[in-house]
């Protein structure tokens, strides 16, 4: 991985720690500010155009969420180009809501963007897969 990749991958992972440490002001450190956003979250209804739209989603997620933790990070792909880079990452999670403990897989697209020396999320969108056979298309 050069250099460049690894930044790129460090920003992500870096986004991510803070979300498992529920801090708000690193995870929204990490997004881009010198250009719009588009992030998706995992339902349907998390869509964030601002920081501000996401800051919201944080405060409601670590309202109800305690005890984040990531897995090991397994199935990665970087790309780098002069001022945007793709990563994707796929990672377990495990955490309480509610009282009730929770573990699955996520997986994460981002694209970033060059502000200065650093780079920032201005794009992406967070998954979990269903296990395999869970899942039908109706026909």
């Amino acid at each position: 991985m050069t250099r460049e990749e690894q930044a790129a991958l460090d920003a992500v992972m870096n986004f991510l720690d803070s979300y498992a440490q529920r801090n708000i002001e690193g995870c929204t450190s990490a997004i881009a500010v010198s250009r719009p956003i588009m992030l998706f979250g995992t339902n349907e209804n998390e869509v964030f155009r601002t920081s501000g739209d996401l800051r919201s989603a944080l405060k409601r997620d670590f309202a109800s969420m305690a005890n984040i933790r990531w897995g090991k990070h397994r199935n990665i792909h970087v790309e780098v180009a002069s001022m945007f880079a793709s990563v994707i990452v796929e990672l377990p999670i495990s955490y309480q809501i509610y009282g009730k403990g929770v573990e699955t897989l996520f997986r994460y697209a981002l694209t970033l963007t060059k502000e200065g020396e650093q780079w920032k999320i201005c794009s992406g969108m967070a998954s979990v897969p269903f296990a395999d056979g869970t899942y039908l298309f109706p026909k």
